[in-house]
């Protein structure tokens, strides 16, 4: 609990600081972690979560392939926007790296925190600088080797 609580605080203090990108990921490749630190986060600063992979399921249901991409983007970007003054707390990102919508998750989220404060929760790692979604055996692994976000808006649980 205690390291929830640190963890807690030190969202705060960053979104509280002027950041260029106010995005924060918490990044760890086991889900059930990642939800932990969710509740707590929706509990103690009583944030409100966003499905991602929940509202966009259901904004591309009946949409044709080609505008797949268009609309993902378009509807993720609405959505956040709805969040202000935020911030968003991302769940269930997995349909952003979904390979036929071919969107870069993380400018995604980069861009939509210019709007709004955002905070997601990553199934990935960050180890030596370098952002991973997933693990190298999932078919949607990917690496970021340079984030544009600053060091302390990256935490690795």
């Amino acid at each position: 609990m205690a390291v929830l609580g640190r963890l807690s605080a030190r969202i705060a203090d960053l979104l509280a600081g002027h950041l260029y990108f106010p995005c924060v990921v918490i990044a760890h490749p086991e889900v059930a972690i990642l939800r932990t630190a969710q509740d707590y986060l929706m509990g103690h600063q009583k944030w409100q979560a966003v499905s991602v992979g929940g509202f966009l399921s259901e904004a591309l249901l009946d949409i044709p392939f080609k505008r797949r991409q268009r609309v993902a983007r378009q509807s993720f970007l609405e959505e956040i926007r709805q969040q202000v003054p935020g911030p968003a707390l991302c769940i269930d990102i997995d349909l952003l790296f979904e390979p036929s919508l071919a969107l870069d998750p993380l400018a995604l989220l980069k861009e939509c925190s210019r709007q709004t404060p955002v905070v997601v929760m990553w199934p990935g790692e960050y180890k030596d600088k370098v952002l991973s979604y997933a693990v190298p055996e999932h078919a949607h692994y990917r690496i970021w080797r340079q984030t544009d976000l600053c060091d302390q808006c990256i935490i690795p649980l």
